[in-house]
């Protein structure tokens, strides 16, 4: 299935862009140019939210897992991943948005 969720983990991983299909590379390249540029201001930030852009998609992908071993499995993922951006980026509102929302505030 393919989604328009990367993990940072994965997108350094050496020849990771090599295994994906050209739709996910596009998906890839989007995910990444939203992640760099984040939404423009707060009402963009509602629409990005509402809509699974850049980080939020997790929100979407997360909240789509019916199984409940699977989204623990990807809650795993996801709060490794939280951490590794925020301790890189402690100033990034998507992804500590995204935090307050699946974590609860720290």
């Amino acid at each position: 299935m393919t989604t328009n969720t990367f993990f940072l983990k994965d997108m350094r991983a050496e020849n990771y862009r090599e295994g994906l299909s050209p739709e996910e590379k596009a998906l890839l390249d989007r995910y990444a140019e939203e992640m760099e540029q984040g939404p423009a201001d707060g009402e963009m930030d509602i629409t990005w939210m509402e809509t699974g852009r850049g980080y939020y998609s997790h929100l979407h992908f997360l909240n789509s897992i019916e199984d409940a071993e699977d989204r623990d499995l990807y809650l795993q993922k996801l709060r490794e991943d939280i951490d590794t951006r925020l301790s890189e980026d402690p100033n990034n509102y998507m992804v500590g948005r995204v935090r307050e929302l699946v974590v609860g505030k720290v």
